[in-house]
């Protein structure tokens, strides 16, 4: 200025040495010309939100002038879509400091017509007394390139991302690929540019699924998720994309940004995890089977499919505690088949186990399932019954005596057998004996069954059936 000289004080305030002019300037009426001359939209809020003082400036950017403005909110400025504007404005009046916004991300304010002006926003705190407001300077960015600088950034990001990145417009057709998109794809970039994303479309999914995601992206919405694609020779491999649309000044959708990642190794790698995993849960079953099965024949007598001397002499000890514990009888049956070495000796062994599968089958069938039958070595058999008293012990050992002895065994090359049983029966009983005297009084029963004249069944207590 003429005469006059002025420098920048702190925080960018500019400062002037009166004395050196001519004139001693009013302070209000020069503040008031600066804020009315600024190029920039100058708005200034309350604590509330609410403009309560915009220059001339406003009406040039925004098409609202200062009247229209005053006593309005300033939301009215901000687009629709930044809902978390409020809670950023509250944020900035706790903690009021000279600042710009958007820290270089793409800021625009509302014109009254509705459309979005790109924008340069400042933020000044202005305190008077215990009141606050907040100005905020919008300087118009329209007609402004980009640096070059951070264009060429820009692009070598996009260019050397390992995602593929395919732009379309509004109608899916392609109008920019970077070098991964033309790696994933097989085609050249050339072959791309121009032609419509249905290119790539591999048969794999349905007209609905298209249509759902034309729909979703349409409504400038982004979609994620897996699609299988086909490559220029032809396979298909899967791509995990995310479409993002591009929306322009008015709102609406100008371009598609799809960012791509070939997946297919990855998928090859979990179907083939999954098949090793189904492999591995059958042959765990398998063994499981194999392992109940040989737990089976351990207890189990081959011949006869009756529990073994094994199996009595684990499950014997166990129900004789448990009819210890309840105060209930336990019955013991030993049992053998009267003569039957002569069978072995005089028609072979094959003859013997016939006339063993017939015994057994009788057993298994006449008793109940609580109780328990054994074949504990060539033609002896021991019976556990549960619960049973001594005359109902002697009544079943019978019945099976009976019915074994009604029995005709055909031995082959016409020779019938007919024969015969006997059977010792000995009762536990909690209060007066062991398990080991049980069965020591049951083979002495069988013995004098046998000493007696065979075909019959005796009780410890020297009850004798014929």
């Amino acid at each position: 200025m003429a005469g006059g000289r002025s420098e920048l004080g702190q925080a960018g305030v500019l400062t002037l040495d009166a004395r050196r002019m001519n004139f001693e300037p009013d302070p209000k009426e020069l503040s008031g010309a600066l804020f009315e001359a600024s190029a920039d939209a100058i708005v200034v809020v309350d604590e509330t939100g609410t403009i309560v003082l915009a220059n001339e400036a406003c009406w040039r950017l925004l098409g609202r002038d200062a009247e229209e403005l005053r006593g309005k909110p300033l939301a009215l400025l901000v687009p629709e879509r930044a809902r978390n504007h409020g809670r950023l404005r509250a944020g900035y009046m706790n903690d009021p400091l000279p600042r710009p916004m958007g820290l270089g991300l793409p800021l625009t304010a509302r014109h009254a017509d509705g459309s979005e002006i790109p924008v340069d926003i400042a933020l000044t705190p202005i305190c008077v007394g215990d009141r606050q407001w907040a100005a905020a300077s919008l300087r118009d960015l329209r007609g402004r390139a980009e640096g070059s600088d951070t264009l060429r950034v820009q692009a070598t990001a996009l260019r050397s991302a390992a995602n593929g990145i395919v732009i379309t417009d509004a109608g899916g057709t392609i109008v920019w690929v970077n070098p991964a998109a033309c790696g994933i794809t097989g085609y050249e970039a050339d072959e791309l540019v121009g032609a419509h994303t249905r290119l790539l479309k591999s048969g794999e999914h349905s007209q609905e699924f298209y249509a759902e995601l034309w729909r979703k992206v349409t409504r400038g919405e982004t979609w994620s998720g897996t699609i299988v694609n086909r490559r220029k020779d032809g396979t298909h491999y899967h791509e995990e994309q995310t479409i993002a649309p591009v929306l322009d000044a008015a709102g609406k959708v100008s371009h598609f940004v799809a960012i791509k990642l070939d997946v297919s190794a990855r998928r090859r790698a979990e179907e083939a995890l999954a098949v090793a995993h189904r492999e591995l849960a059958e042959r765990v079953a398998e063994i499981e089977s194999l392992n109940a099965r040989l737990r089976e024949q351990a207890i189990r007598d081959s011949l006869t499919g009756l529990h073994n001397r094994r199996f009595f002499d684990e499950a014997a000890g166990r129900d004789a505690s448990r009819a210890a514990r309840s105060s209930e009888p336990l019955a013991i049956v030993a049992i053998d088949i009267d003569g039957f070495k002569a069978v072995n000796d005089e028609h072979g062994h094959g003859a013997g186990d016939l006339v063993l599968r017939k015994l057994a089958g009788i057993l298994r069938a006449g008793v109940r399932g609580s109780d328990l039958v054994c074949r504990i070595g060539g033609d002896e058999f021991v019976v556990l019954l549960t619960g049973a008293t001594a005359e109902a012990a002697i009544g079943r050992a019978e019945r099976i005596r009976q019915e074994f002895a009604a029995q005709v065994v055909d031995l082959g090359g016409g020779v019938h057998f007919r024969g015969t049983m006997s059977a010792g029966i000995a009762i536990l009983h909690a209060a007066d004996g062991s398990l080991e005297s049980t069965l020591r009084r049951a083979d002495f029963a069988l013995y004098e069954a046998k000493r007696s004249g065979r075909n019959r069944v005796v009780a410890a207590e020297d009850r004798t059936r014929d």
